[in-house]
């Protein structure tokens, strides 16, 4: 009786080994890469146009608005605004990119990694640098997480 119960002990401890590690794999497979890489494309809205709006109000206004050093010059002026709007615009086409990607537009997983891995890379140096106190890098490092774990899906 007692090495009928250690092998039946044995055995319910071997299938719960086995269904614990069956379970990432299994939770994969309700885990949409479609729905990843939207996500993040609407993340990189929502960073476009906070980074637009704060950074005009709280950086470059107040900037601008005393101008000393380099920023006593017009053109500095003028290309500060540019510079810093254009990279607002230029995260709107990033997150247009995600999300033809997700709807199969682009088949160029390479790009995909890549905008994944330069958020991911960006937005822990970010949190480094700056101890946390640039509001911006969760958004940043989820973005690159949410899309670099669709391309691990679809990979």
């Amino acid at each position: 009786m007692s090495n009928l119960m250690m092998l039946a002990a044995a055995a319910a401890q071997a299938a719960t080994v086995a269904t614990v590690a069956e379970a990432p794999s299994a939770l994969l497979a309700y885990v949409s890469p479609v729905f990843l890489l939207l996500w993040a494309a609407a993340l990189c809205l929502v960073a476009a146009v906070i980074h637009s709006v704060l950074g005009e109000q709280k950086l470059l206004r107040p900037q601008l608005a005393a101008p000393t050093g380099v920023m006593e010059n017009p053109l500095a002026r003028q290309v500060t605004r540019l510079a810093w709007h254009w990279t607002s615009a230029l995260w709107l086409l990033v997150g247009a990119l995600l999300a033809a990607a997700a709807y199969g537009d682009i088949a160029a997983s390479w790009l995909v990694i890549a905008v994944g891995a330069v958020h991911l890379i960006a937005g822990i140096a970010d949190v480094v640098i700056t101890k946390g106190r640039h509001i911006g890098w969760p958004l940043i490092v989820l973005i690159g997480a949410l899309t670099l774990f669709s391309a691990y899906l679809t990979l």
